[in-house]
C-alpha cells in the first residue's frame, strides 16, 4: 500500500485521534500558561462550546457529500483540470494544496460578507473569549453552506483526493492550535505568521472591531490573505487589551446554546435579557400591588 492509499484509508481515524489528543493537550497548556487572562470562568463557556463541538461532529458524520468525496467522484470520471492532464504526484500536490487553501479562504470570506451566511457564522464569533474549545463552536448548518461553493471548485480543478485528506489533517491540527489561548515566542511568531496561521494571527480575526474581524480569513496558510490584502499582522489595541467576540451580545448571554441555534433567524442581534428582566420586574410589581390591595380590602372588612 502506498503512502497516498494509506492516508486516504486512515485519514478519518487519524483526524479524530489528532482532534481529541490536541484538544486535551492544548487545553492543559493554555490552563498552565495562558496567552491572555480570561474574564469568564471555563465552566460558563465550555458547556456551550463542547455542545456545539459534539453536535458538529455528528453533523459531519451524516453529511451526504464532502470535499474529498467530490474529488473522488471527479477523479473516477476524469472531470477537472488535473484529472485531464494526469500530472506527476509532485505537480498534483503543488497544485492541490494552494487551491484547497483558497477554498478555505474564499468560503470563510463569504461567511463574513454575505448577510445570510454571517447569521450562521457569527455563532462562532459570539464567544467573548478564545480558547481551544472555540474551534468547532459553529452553527451546524454552516458546514452545509460552506460545501456549496467548495464542491464546484474541487470538481473544476480535479483536485487530488489524498492531498485533500492531507490538508484536512493539517486543518485539524492548525485550527485547534490557532484558537488556543497559547503563545509562541515573538521572534518566531513574527516570521512564522507569514507561512502558517499562528494563534496571535488568528486571534485578531476574533476581535470585536470590525476591520479586524474582517481580516485573516485563512485557516492553515495566510498566503491568500497576503495576496488579497486581508492580512493584518497586529491588533490595534494589542493582544492583552483586544476586545474579543461581538459587541451586540456579550458575556453569559453569548453562551446560550438554544438561543445560539435560533439566532440565524434574527437579523440584528440584541440582548433579550434586559427585556425579560424588565418584564419579570414589572410582573413582580403587579403582584405586589395586588397583594397590597388585597390586604387593604381584608383590613376594611
Amino acid at each position: 500500500m502506498s503512502f497516498q492509499q494509506w492516508f486516504v484509508t486512515n485519514g478519518d481515524t487519524l483526524q479524530v485521534g489528532l482532534f481529541f489528543g490536541l484538544l486535551i493537550v492544548l487545553a492543559a497548556v493554555e490552563w498552565i500558561v495562558p496567552r491572555r487572562p480570561s474574564s469568564m470562568p471555563r465552566k460558563n463557556r465550555w458547556p456551550t462550546n463542547l455542545f456545539f463541538t459534539f453536535l458538529n461532529l455528528m453533523m459531519l458524520g451524516v453529511m451526504p457529500i464532502s470535499i474529498v468525496s467530490a474529488a473522488f467522484w471527479a477523479e473516477q470520471r476524469s472531470y477537472g483540470l488535473l484529472n485531464q492532464f494526469g500530472p506527476p504526484t509532485e505537480v498534483a500536490f503543488a497544485a492541490t494544496l494552494p487551491v484547497r487553501g483558497f477554498i478555505s479562504f474564499f468560503t470563510h470570506y463569504l461567511m463574513h460578507m454575505v448577510p445570510a451566511f454571517w447569521r450562521l457564522h457569527r455563532v462562532h464569533h459570539l464567544d467573548t473569549e478564545l480558547d481551544v474549545t472555540t474551534t468547532v463552536r459553529f452553527h451546524p448548518l454552516e458546514f452545509a453552506v460552506q460545501i456549496l461553493p467548495a464542491v464546484p471548485i474541487v470538481i473544476a480543478f480535479g483536485l487530488t483526493p489524498w492531498v485533500l485528506v492531507l490538508y484536512e489533517t493539517l486543518d485539524v491540527a492548525v485550527t485547534l492550535w490557532t484558537h488556543s489561548n497559547t503563545r509562541l515566542p515573538l521572534v518566531i511568531d513574527r516570521v512564522l505568521r507569514y507561512v502558517v496561521v499562528t494563534p496571535d494571527l488568528h486571534r485578531i480575526h476574533h476581535s470585536a472591531w470590525k476591520p479586524e474581524t474582517n481580516s485573516n480569513f485563512g485557516a492553515v496558510f495566510p498566503v491568500w490573505d497576503l495576496i488579497f490584502g486581508t492580512f493584518r499582522a497586529e491588533p490595534r489595541d494589542g493582544h492583552e487589551r483586544m476586545r474579543l467576540g461581538l459587541d451586540e451580545v456579550r458575556g453569559h448571554d453569548a453562551q446560550r446554546p438554544l438561543w445560539l441555534l435560533g439566532s440565524p433567524l434574527r437579523g440584528e442581534l440584541r440582548d433579550d435579557r434586559p427585556y425579560f428582566e424588565a418584564r419579570h420586574l414589572f410582573s413582580r410589581r403587579l403582584r405586589s400591588r395586588d397583594q397590597r390591595r388585597s390586604q387593604t380590602a381584608d383590613g376594611g372588612k
